[in-house]
């Protein structure tokens, strides 16, 4: 039977970046990556970004050039599926029966998209974005279309909507809440984020659930809301969030919960496992519970964390998670430092305004800071990371929305 030292499920970033790591601390121990792609590890960020909107080239959302794996001898076995964990015997059967053992194992399996059960859901020219072959489909979809209809209204639906609409398309958002990014961003900033996609000529639906497709010769042509309208579209992107694939983690009998359940080392319920990225629920020192983040940031550190520690380290990854989002060719840029799924009050330093001018938004509970939100703003990074490690309590929140004090005023 095959063996290897250390063994990767999964070839996004987390599991890129931790077999990176484990070469790093590990110069003779075997390292094998399974990654249902065809790819070797790649950034899917820019799929809804840069690259959907062709200003970055494919070798650009390689990690490393195919002669690093060569020459660094990590094995990449591409287009193959591990389809069961033995915990006991340490060993993994993939998908053509075959048993490969490991001393350590990594879960970096990512999520898969969730996809509506509408009718005509099977018509052609409905898209979901999660690989390069989603985004390269839409690019050329793009070519000859004249409306676009994108489905969801959170980061990577209005991502989506601002590439179709700046490419020139007449394009439509359908969203359930009742502003875009409805569910991520408090009630102002969300109203802002919906007035200044309304006023760059995108048609906004709120509210609004969608109930079935409509297609012609197999084509869609059209999106039917819940009120009874259609909207015309050549084509349509649905973009409405991932599940973790937590598939194997459960047939092997770890602890899941809303994605694999690891401790601040990424450790999962076995002490050779560990997960990493998006299918991670993780123990948070700096907030002080579990948390399962989707952003780039989050999985490039939970990789480098999880393959130190793989390799015999001691790591522990209390980093303030961090994401960020482009749209409109640049025109938004938007960063999230924090956790934004808990607060009671919030602040704002300047306004937001239809100029576009940038603005910062805090977001406390009962008075500790746990997120902050800049728009086209440059701040403080360094302080605004370490209010909210210190999880210092402000008697006078207020004061976050004055210019004239510095962040790191509150820092004292």
């Amino acid at each position: 039977m095959d063996s290897t030292d250390y063994l990767i499920i999964g070839g996004g970033l987390a599991g890129g970046y931790a077999a990176e790591v484990i070469r790093g601390r590990d110069s003779s121990g075997r390292i094998l990556v399974v990654c249902d792609e065809k790819h070797r590890p790649y950034d899917r960020v820019p799929l809804s970004k840069t690259y959907l909107s062709g200003r970055l080239k494919k070798d650009r959302l390689y990690l490393e050039k195919e002669e690093y794996y060569v020459s660094e001898r990590i094995e990449l076995l591409l287009g193959r599926r591990v389809d069961r964990i033995d915990m006991s015997r340490h060993v993994v059967a993939l998908d053509d029966s075959t048993e490969t053992g490991f001393r350590k194992l990594l879960i970096a399996s990512g999520g898969r998209v969730r996809r509506l059960s509408v009718e005509g859901g099977d018509l052609q020219c409905i898209y979901y974005l999660r690989t390069i072959e989603d985004s390269e489909a839409i690019q050329s979809s793009l070519q000859g279309s004249r409306k676009a209809v994108a489905v969801g209204g959170g980061f990577i639906g209005c991502e989506l909507a601002s590439a179709f609409a700046s490419k020139g398309l007449e394009t439509t958002i359908v969203e359930v809440e009742a502003n875009l990014l409805g569910r991520a961003l408090d009630g102002e900033t969300a109203s802002w984020i919906t007035g200044y996609f309304k006023q760059h000529s995108v048609a906004v639906l709120t509210g609004r659930k969608v109930t079935r497709f409509i297609g012609k010769n197999g084509r869609v042509v059209g999106v039917e809301t819940d009120e009874g309208n259609m909207v015309e579209a050549d084509l349509v992107a649905v973009g409405v969030g991932i599940s973790p694939n937590t598939d194997l983690a459960v047939q092997a009998g770890l602890k899941v919960d809303n994605g694999i359940v690891v401790d601040e080392y990424l450790r999962a319920s076995h002490p050779d496992i560990y997960a990493a990225g998006d299918v991670a629920n993780f123990y948070s020192p700096v907030f002080s519970r579990q948390l399962r983040v989707e952003h780039y940031d989050v999985a490039v550190k939970h990789g480098e964390i999880a393959g130190a520690n793989m390799a015999g380290g001691n790591a522990v990854f209390n980093e303030v998670p961090y994401f960020f989002s482009h749209m409109f060719d640049m025109k938004i840029r938007l960063e999230v430092y924090g956790y934004l799924e808990e607060y009671d009050s919030t602040e704002t330093r300047g306004a937001p305004d239809a100029s576009g001018k940038g603005f910062a938004k805090f977001y406390l509970r009962q008075g500790i800071l746990n997120a902050v939100l800049l728009i086209n703003r440059v701040e403080d990074v360094g302080s605004i990371k370490r209010l909210i490690a210190s999880r210092r309590r402000l008697e006078d929140t207020s004061v976050l929305s004055k210019e004239e004090v510095k962040l790191s005023e509150h820092l004292r």
